[in-house]
Parts: C-alpha cells; sequence; structure tokens
C-alpha cells in the first residue's frame, strides 16, 4: 500500500477505541466489485489521492490501474454512488503477485511453509480527504478483514509509508522486516497482520479482536511468523 493518501495529522481520527462500533453503523456501505464491473469510481479516487493530494505524476494509465485490477478483490466503500474509499486484496496463487510483490516483502519465506493462498497482500488503499475517519476506515478495514477470514487467510501483507503506521498499528498490523527503500524519498514500511491472532489483537487494541473465530490457529501463525522473522524480536 504505498499509494496511500491519508497524512500523518489525521491519525488520531484513526486511531481511537469506537473504531469498530463506528464501523458496524455504515457495512451496508462496502462491498466487493463484481468481476468485469467498470472501475470508474475507484480511479477517479484513486487520481484524487494520488495524483492530487500526493502529487505522483501519472504518466500512464498503470499508476492507476494495472493488470491485478482485473484479479483478487477490490472493496469499495460507497456514499451513494459514489466511491469515498477502496483497497484491493490479492493471494500469492497469482504469479502477477508474485512478481509485483514477492522480492519486496519477501514471499518467499512464506512459501516455504504456507500454501499460496494463505498469504495476501493489500494494495491501492486510497480514501476521499474528507471522509478520513472511523466511521468509514472502519467499515473498510472490517470488510477486509472478514473477506480474509472467509478465505481462510493466515497473513496479510501490505508495504505502506511510515506516517500510516499508527493506522495499520492500530488495527494490529506488525513491522517484520527493516523499511524498504521507497519510490520516492520515504522508506516503505513492510507490515504483516497475523489473522486471528487474539493475544496481539488485544494487545494493542484492535477493532478487529471481536472478529476472532480460531484463536489457537492465530496463536500458531504468530509462532511460526515470530520464528522465521527475527526482526519481530526488537518491537
Amino acid at each position: 500500500m504505498n499509494e496511500l493518501g491519508m497524512q500523518r495529522h489525521e491519525r488520531d481520527d484513526l486511531t481511537v477505541a469506537a473504531a469498530h462500533a463506528c464501523a458496524e453503523r455504515v457495512d451496508q456501505r462496502v462491498r466487493h466489485l463484481d468481476e468485469g464491473e467498470p472501475l470508474d469510481g475507484v480511479l477517479q479516487l484513486r487520481r484524487e489521492v494520488y495524483q492530487g493530494e500526493q502529487g505522483y505524476p501519472l504518466q500512464n494509465i498503470r499508476q492507476l490501474a494495472d493488470g491485478l485490477d482485473a484479479s483478487g478483490t477490490i472493496l469499495v466503500a460507497e456514499d451513494g454512488d459514489r466511491a469515498i474509499a477502496t483497497l484491493r486484496l490479492h493471494d500469492f496463487a497469482s504469479p502477477m503477485v508474485q512478481v509485483e510483490y514477492g522480492q519486496l516483502l519477501e514471499y518467499d519465506r512464506f512459501a516455504a511453509a504456507w500454501h499460496p493462498r494463505s498469504v495476501a497482500v493489500g494494495s491501492r488503499l486510497a480514501v476521499r480527504s474528507d471522509r478520513r475517519n472511523v466511521e468509514v476506515v472502519g467499515a473498510l478495514f472490517d470488510a477486509c478483514y472478514r473477506n480474509a477470514q472467509a478465505r481462510g487467510l493466515r497473513f496479510v501483507l501490505v508495504a505502506c509509508l511510515p506516517s500510516l503506521l499508527p493506522l495499520f498499528e492500530h488495527y494490529g498490523f506488525r513491522e517484520y522486516l527493516p523499511p524498504a527503500a521507497g519510490i520516492r524519498t520515504e522508506a516503505v514500511l513492510r507490515m504483516v497482520l497475523v489473522m486471528e491472532d487474539a493475544v496481539h489483537f488485544r494487545q494493542c487494541g484492535s477493532p478487529l479482536l471481536s472478529q476472532v473465530r480460531q484463536p489457537a490457529q492465530g496463536a500458531a501463525s504468530r509462532d511460526w511468523l515470530q520464528r522465521s522473522f527475527r526482526h519481530l524480536d526488537s518491537d
């Protein structure tokens, strides 16, 4: 998620204990785009965030849309017919995903122990600047977690800007590798969400704790992660 459009000064609104309760009130606004459904609203939102706010020079359409948009899951929160927040989720069963994100996120270390459909990457997060609140963002993360849960995912990986560290930490993500070089000057943080990790969700106050259904499974995944990535020992 290195194409994110949420600034550091807004993060306090997104890291409060009421996030999950607020998410429930707007859950009906979040949906999965159907296969073949036009991406016009999603692309417009990405343009507003990536180009309009962050100043990325969108020299070609691939910076707004790429081949991965035709697969995986694209979640969108809508106000009426207008997209106000979006992200996408792909598991590593796709060779395109392995090419795009495998090296950056060191997927090969997961591949040695886990089925590719057990590990996913989240990307292309964008939220309208005037809708960055716990209600909208909470609903989006809530829907993403339920989708990952239904698919049997064990880990969700992201690459995010440092300004988004508090947001992702609030929902239960942790840095599992040192920062990597970014597209421009900022480093990219490599973070992981261990699905069903009730212990960590409780420690960090994640709104996702109430969604946990298989805490023993989460504990096993967490134990493997801590053995495999020593960077976690420095947390």
